[in-house]
């Protein structure tokens, strides 16, 4: 463990700062603006969703919680009228299942269509509840399937919104991660996947100095106070990164950090993203950097009161326009 963080030093010095942390635009500075009614709304359902998914431990060490998990979120998104797909495997001697809806424009669209894929997991760590890690970004993931339920993509386009299974130990980077199954059930199926979205521990941030670390040498580079959302890549993936990012600075009065590094500095690949990039498809991470952030990580303390809804909303709003770029681009 002592020479992850040297390694991932080593491999960001070789492979050029500059390259990996140049980003377009720039963050948002000074004051927020007054919440909209709309984001003030957002803001109410984010909370109620996030209180339910984090009641208690959810993963199949507590498989009668994690599948009333799953069936809140079935039950969410086929009351905004989707037809809920699953995707079901067996681990560990439970069934366990994947959630996914589909927005793609009504006419034929000419070869395969582009696919942006948005999602989230909705297991929790051992040990904790998970509000922050990860029904936030699971909560993020229905509401921004409420929002785009009447999108019409333009032809050949399509977004499909995913909530994964078994994110967390002991499935991380295994075959049993929900993300893996799905990425390679895309893969074997030949489809063009354009862009993929991982939305992970998204509602919390800090506005003391020194509340942001980083591993090094990243904290010369980049703010030391908590207030901004991250977008987080591997080398592979920079082109996305900066899309994704100067889509967020355009449209979201928001802080925002960007960062395309090799995947061996840590923290890079510790979402669903690693599963698409491990099959080529362009993938990145959004976050609010977690365990360099958030002091209740992976503990008991992660409850739904220690959040920032607000906050919260800004961001899904943000990541909404995002997608909707995304879903429009040539």
């Amino acid at each position: 463990m002592v020479m992850a963080p040297l390694l991932g030093a080593v491999a960001l010095a070789g492979s050029g700062v500059g390259y990996m942390t140049s980003m377009p635009g720039e963050s948002f500075r000074g004051p927020l603006p007054p919440l909209t009614s709309e984001e003030e709304s957002l803001a109410h359902r984010l909370r109620e969703h996030v209180e339910h998914i984090a009641r208690e431990e959810h993963n199949t060490a507590n498989p009668g919680q994690l599948d009333d998990v799953a069936r809140y979120l079935e039950s969410t998104l086929a009351g905004f009228g989707y037809a809920v797909k699953q995707q079901i495997f067996s681990v560990d001697g439970n069934r366990v299942r994947n959630l996914e809806v589909s927005v793609r424009s009504p006419g034929p669209a000419e070869g395969k269509p582009r696919i942006v894929v948005v999602g989230a997991h909705y297991d929790s760590a051992p040990g904790t509840s998970g509000a922050n890690d990860n029904a936030t970004g699971s909560a993020a993931v229905i509401e921004l399937a409420r929002a785009l339920q009447e999108t019409k993509p333009e032809p050949g386009h399509e977004i499909r919104l995913v909530l994964f299974v078994n994110e967390e130990a002991p499935y991380f980077k295994t075959a049993q991660m929900g993300s893996l199954h799905h990425a390679s059930d895309m893969k074997t199926r030949g489809e063009n996947v354009a862009a993929m979205l991982s939305l992970e521990t998204i509602g919390y941030y800090a506005l003391e100095k020194g509340s942001q670390r980083y591993p090094p040498p990243l904290a010369a580079l980049y703010p030391d106070t908590g207030n901004f959302l991250a977008f987080v890549g591997d080398l592979g993936a920079r082109e996305l990164v900066r899309d994704v990012l100067a889509s967020f600075r355009r449209h979201a009065k928001f802080p925002s950090e960007g960062l395309a590094a090799p995947a061996t500095v840590p923290g890079v690949d510790w979402s669903d993203h690693w599963s698409y990039r491990k099959h080529g498809y362009p993938a990145l991470m959004i976050t609010d950097t977690a365990p360099y952030r958030y002091p209740y990580y992976h503990t008991a303390q992660d409850t739904p009161d220690k959040l920032d809804y607000t906050l919260l909303a800004r961001v899904v709003k943000g990541i909404e326009f995002v997608v909707r770029d995304l879903a429009a681009a040539p």
